[in-house]
């Protein structure tokens, strides 16, 4: 996954792209790059911290019914096993999977900016992503870092 997918990822959970932009952009990407989609978003729910309590919120924040597949499993709780499994489910659950790990990794990296993150860090996904300006410099950041 590249810098570019990331940064669409976190403005996603932000709330700054649109739910619809979010979903064709997601179906954009073969299976293939889906599954690495789902992958990664998985990653940055268990680094953020992701609770067993925060499923019923993000099952809500979702707009998914709790009676999907993905919301059914991660609800049994024990995320890291759940996600395992969410990540074997077949195609057809992947963009339910994908709103619905979103809004968990919202739920979850609000918490920890709250927490730690309020008064400063330097977590580029914390930084403001609405402003061009701001992620060109992202870019820039990472693409010397890169070099060094």
């Amino acid at each position: 996954m590249n810098l570019t997918d990331e940064i669409t990822i976190n403005q996603i959970q932000q709330e700054l792209i649109s739910q619809e932009d979010a979903k064709n952009w997601f179906l954009s990407f073969p299976t293939q790059g889906q599954q690495e989609i789902l992958h990664r978003l998985s990653y940055m729910n268990i680094q953020a911290r992701a609770r067993e309590e925060d499923v019923s919120l993000a099952i809500t924040q979702s707009k998914l019914r709790g009676t999907y597949t993905p919301c059914v499993l991660l609800s049994k709780g024990r995320l890291k096993e759940q996600m395992a499994k969410l990540l074997k489910l077949p195609s057809s659950e992947f963009i339910k999977t994908f709103f619905l790990l979103i809004s968990l990794l919202a739920i979850a990296d609000a918490r920890r900016y709250n927490k730690y993150c309020q008064d400063g860090c330097s977590h580029w996904w914390h930084r403001d992503l609405s402003d061009r300006k701001v992620v060109d410099e992202i870019r820039c950041e990472f693409e010397q870092s890169i070099l060094v």
